[in-house]
């Protein structure tokens, strides 16, 4: 058995009655889980089959099975250790015909679910109704079921979005009606419909809550009202309920989940024992301190204060940019720093609120050939929407660019389906022409009336979007494009929190525009080539790379150095949140943010952040102001100061050593020396060095440089800046 602290040793043999268990980050929650099973089979000689053990993935779900298996002799293989939908299915399987299923029912995915709207949309007449885009019924019938509401849905509907109130009952009791006519179920009527037979079916409702008698529950400040619902009525049997969680990392209210389901437990279940685990074993005792006073100016909470024997480490760092490029430079020169000293990559990670941080963090991380990975997304010029958009772009400066016409040639809808892409392709190459010039002579080159009708609109619309563009800004271009081409009006309809992700991300791109336009002799070919230059080179190494991800997504996960990006106001806590008083969430994404690091932590503010070309006094993040100043390393400038892509100073300094200001940064210029290995160069940060090695050719050559100082570094020669001495 593990060595268990005494709270810990507490909460595995307290197996009498409710048990909640508080547990702070990095506190060992697995851990107790684990032993708490082992000590039920093992000392108290429980059966496997009368514990049920609830996770949220079926990844922590096999890491349990796996953990458990290792320290019980037992047969596991009768112990149910599963998420809530695969609990759901098992009990479905075997009651489904008391609801009026087959046990073999089918369960719907997102693609399915998707596909059967649109053909209930499509038969009310609504296909065309961009209120009611079958994503957002979609999110809203979703919605609805975890809320578990008493309202009907045409009321629901009304209360959230006025314009989809009229027609939102019929279309959920046709879905409703379709998917049990299939002997289908979709993810959110596997919860629903179990409950339901819990509720109303005494044999089900009596099985099961003799046959477990020790329920556990991990997460559980991610739990639902349904699952919420579910637990209880399965507990009601032997009354042994012993739930995990930590209300200060309650941070997905957006998926449904109530943080009143911890915060009001010893109400729901009378009598409850609560346990807190407040020693980590992760973080250094200076990274604590500053996670306990953020969350301490939560209301909402149950209350604990994490501590750590761990300190050894120097104080987080507060660092204020004059801008996000100094920001993002910052943080790519001290990972070097850090590398430097022996810190692998991958040990490393930035975090930032919203996904369109990224793209000034990428190009940077890019530039100084630092390894990288986007955990659980894609990088910013690979998301499907700025493709899209780099697409329209590339058939403005390309006309006979056709992969790119094909990708947006009916993005948004324009009723060019497969069979008239395919007539106007064999049309091109019967002419040995491009598409876009077929659609500009279709009236000649082609013979069905309705295509000629599609190729006619297309091309105005190409035309509109190219007209003079030459004589334009490649922001105008891409502003141009993003309307004339009805992208911008296709997402604005959809009214989906993925929509308005993506508007965010094409906001981003035109802000990237604007910045480019200030560069000498900046054009639209020489915009999509650096796009072109920065997708092709190759973020990964075999040394792994830092991991970039949203705070959300950071949950669970920990680092030895985290650098927390954007922690101004309005971008964290968000500007939404604000508006809507919902900080208190996103104070608890800033706690699960900083407890993520083990050994060093950087926050980081800007004092301007351009938007929309413009660049914008910003203040720092008010979870910044409540931290006590002396816990914190605090450098920059604290005065707005505008400056566009700063560098840092010279040499090897760490960046966190001490104030320095910075200087305006030339835009780099794209060298075309003759780059040979054992050529002395010069690099403004780097100092004096040889080339070793050049792979590549043209502007996509890759040289690796052995700088006297600095050491070796892999840098794209198009954007390097090296200066050739001899």
């Amino acid at each position: 058995m593990y060595q268990l602290n005494e709270r810990q040793q507490q909460a595995v043999e307290a197996i009498s009655g409710a048990v909640l268990v508080l547990a702070g980050a990095g506190s060992g929650k697995t851990r107790v889980l684990t032993e708490r099973v082992a000590y039920l089979i093992n000392e108290k000689n429980v059966a496997p089959w009368q514990i049920l053990a609830i996770t949220f993935t079926n990844k922590a779900a096999q890491e349990m099975k796996e953990r458990i298996s290792g320290v019980v002799t037992a047969d596991m293989r009768d112990m149910w250790i599963s998420t809530f939908h695969a609990m759901c299915v098992r009990m479905l399987r075997r009651y489904a015909d008391k609801l009026g299923y087959s046990s073999n029912f089918l369960i719907y995915d997102t693609d399915d679910t998707l596909r059967l709207l649109k053909k209930i949309l499509e038969r009310m007449g609504l296909k065309e109704n961009k209120s009611y885009s079958d994503r957002y019924i979609k999110n809203l019938i979703s919605k609805y079921k975890n809320d578990n509401t008493t309202l009907d849905f045409d009321q629901y509907a009304e209360e959230r979005n006025p314009f989809v109130a009229e027609h939102a009952g019929e279309i959920f009791d046709e879905y409703t009606q379709e998917l049990h006519k299939q002997n289908a179920m979709d993810f959110d009527d596997l919860l629903l419909n179990t409950l339901l037979l819990l509720e109303t079916d005494g044999e089900a409702r009596t099985y099961y809550q003799n046959k477990f008698h020790y329920i556990l529950v991990d997460e559980y400040q991610d739990t639902n009202m349904v699952q919420y619902k579910l637990i209880k009525i399965l507990s009601e049997g032997y009354g042994n309920i012993f739930v995990v969680g930590d209300d200060d990392q309650s941070i997905y209210a957006f998926r449904g989940a109530n943080i009143r389901n911890i915060l009001e437990f010893e109400k729901d279940f009378p009598g409850a024992t609560v346990i807190r685990l407040e020693q980590n074993y992760r973080s250094d005792k200076k990274i604590l301190d500053v996670a306990n006073c953020v969350i301490k100016n939560n209301e909402g909470r149950k209350g604990k204060t994490l501590w750590s024997d761990i300190d050894e480490g120097e104080k987080p760092v507060l660092y204020t940019a004059n801008s996000e490029y100094e920001e993002a430079e910052t943080i790519a020169r001290e990972i070097q720093r850090l590398s430097d000293e022996g810190m692998r990559y991958s040990d490393m990670a930035i975090l930032y609120r919203i996904h369109t941080l990224s793209r000034i963090l990428e190009e940077k991380l890019r530039l100084y050939a630092i390894p990288y990975r986007i955990y659980g997304g894609i990088s910013f010029y690979e998301r499907r929407e700025i493709k899209d958009m780099v697409a329209y772009l590339n058939i403005i400066a390309n006309p006979a660019a056709d992969l790119q016409l094909l990708r947006i040639i009916n993005t948004p809808k324009r009723a060019i389906g497969t069979a008239k892409v395919d007539a106007l392709a064999r049309a091109a190459e019967y002419n040995s022409i491009s598409i876009l010039e077929v659609m500009q002579n279709a009236n000649v080159l082609l013979t069905d009336k309705t295509l000629i009708k599609k190729a006619n609109e297309f091309y105005e619309m190409y035309r509109r979007l190219s007209d003079g563009y030459a004589d334009l800004t490649v922001h105008e271009v891409l502003e141009r494009a993003y309307e004339v081409s009805g992208y911008k009006k296709m997402l604005e309809e959809e009214q989906t929190p993925e929509a308005e992700a993506r508007i965010e991300n094409i906001a981003e791109l035109i802000n990237s525009a604007y910045t480019y336009d200030e560069e000498e002799d900046a054009s639209l070919e020489g915009f999509l080539q650096n796009i072109a230059l920065i997708t092709d080179l190759d973020s990964m190494d075999d040394k792994g790379g830092v991991t970039l991800m949203t705070m959300h997504a950071a949950k669970g996960l920990e680092f030895d150095a985290v650098f927390v990006a954007g922690m101004d106001e309005n971008i964290f806590p968000s500007q939404r949140a604000i508006d809507e008083d919902n900080v208190e969430e996103e104070r608890r994404l800033c706690y699960v943010a900083v407890t993520r690091a083990k050994r060093r932590l950087y926050m980081l503010h800007s004092n301007m952040r351009t938007l929309y070309g413009r660049m914008q006094p910003s203040v720092q993040s008010r979870f910044l102001d409540e931290v006590d100043q002396d816990l914190l390393n605090c450098i920059g400038k604290k005065k707005p100061v505008i400056s566009a892509k700063p560098s840092a100073p010279q040499g090897k300094q760490g960046l966190f050593q001490g104030e320095f200001s910075f200087q305006k940064k030339a835009a780099p210029q794209k060298v075309t020396g003759d780059y040979k290995i054992g050529t002395v160069v010069e690099h403004k940060t780097f100092g004096r060095g040889k080339v070793k090695s050049i792979a590549g050719e043209g502007d996509s050559r890759v040289a690796v440089v052995d700088f006297y100082e600095a050491g070796e570094k892999k840098m794209f020669l198009a954007f390097a800046s090296l200066k050739i001495l001899k």
